[in-house]
């Protein structure tokens, strides 16, 4: 089967890798998208080695293992996924991965499939579910209104939250009033207006200046609630100031896999029976030798387009927004 796997820094081809065969527990699923995680920029940019990237799949069963023949699942079956414990073809965009059907969510016909590689929302229901805000109408702020951004900001007002947005960009402030937010600024806009003002905050930019002026918002004993997964070089923020309020500083992407196989699934039954209203994201699907090109489009998006997928069914041709 074929396998993106690049060369060296922001370098990449299309190789021939052994196909996977199916296990008596795990069904083998052909992947059709795989989507692109800001997550692994930094390594594209960086790798001195071979690397596999992908991890967030969505794909058509192609195989049942013997056991997992009366989980639900039928040979044909669109399915969104989890990648993980060590199985072949998981982790890396590839043709063909075993996954176990616990890991797995069938997509309800409403669902179209490039809003199906469910790992993302998993991620965002697994974040939200540790904001420390029970009462509707509690004022909370987003820093970095991106794909994940946008997505935290839909949830929190399903949740009944005021949700206050910032973000450098202007494409990015006019998606987040698109997704419920209930006011939208730029960062000098809100260190102005609301320094020190919110009971929780949460930072979905990945940057330094993100973070800084996260913690800058955050109210005295509030909560900070870092959901972007900052990979790359330190981070240096002002670690006075959160001890001088006291904020409650928590990492809330995901490390408990139970909660990313429960925010999956809530996530697609949310989208299924129209609760949940980020459905037909604006995305970018790439063919499979332009992997690079698609994370390099990650920096210059802004405006056209909030998430991008890589077909993994399509060799070759030209990006199409979804």
């Amino acid at each position: 089967m074929k396998a993106i796997i690049t060369t060296g820094p922001m370098t990449s081809e299309i190789r021939e890798v052994p196909d996977v065969q199916v296990t008596p527990d795990t069904i083998k699923i052909r992947l059709q998208y795989v989507g692109v995680c800001f997550s692994e920029h930094y390594d594209w940019k960086h790798c001195d080695k071979e690397t596999a990237f992908g991890h967030e799949p969505m794909g058509i069963v192609a195989e049942l293992g013997e056991n997992v023949k009366d989980k639900g699942f039928a040979v044909g079956d669109r399915v969104g996924c989890l990648f993980g414990n060590g199985l072949p073809g998981a982790g890396v965009m590839c043709e063909y991965a075993l996954v176990y059907p616990e890991d797995c969510v069938k997509l309800a016909d409403n669902v179209r499939s490039e809003d199906g590689a469910l790992e993302p929302l998993g991620c965002m229901f697994s974040a939200i579910s540790k904001v420390r805000a029970t009462m509707p109408g509690t004022r909370i702020c987003v820093v970095g209104c991106g794909y994940m951004g946008c997505g935290a900001i839909s949830l929190l007002k399903l949740r009944g939250f005021h949700v206050t947005a910032v973000d450098i960009r202007a494409e990015s402030l006019e998606n987040a009033k698109f997704y419920g937010a209930d006011e939208v600024y730029y960062p000098e806009e809100a260190l102005a207006k609301f320094e020190g003002a919110f009971p929780v905050v949460m930072e979905w930019a990945e940057t330094n200046e993100s973070l800084d002026t996260a913690i800058h918002l955050t109210a005295e004993c509030g909560q900070l609630c870092v959901g972007a997964y900052h990979t790359g070089e330190k981070r240096l923020v002002n670690v006075q100031l959160l001890g001088v309020r006291a904020i409650d500083m928590l990492n809330t992407h995901p490390r408990e896999w139970d909660m990313l196989q429960d925010g999956i699934k809530n996530a697609h039954d949310l989208m299924a029976n129209g609760s949940w209203k980020f459905t037909k994201v604006p995305t970018m699907v790439y063919p499979m030798n332009q992997f690079d090109k698609a994370q390099a489009d990650l920096e210059t998006k802004y405006g056209t387009y909030l998430k991008a997928l890589i077909d993994m069914t399509k060799l070759d041709g030209e990006p199409v927004l979804m």
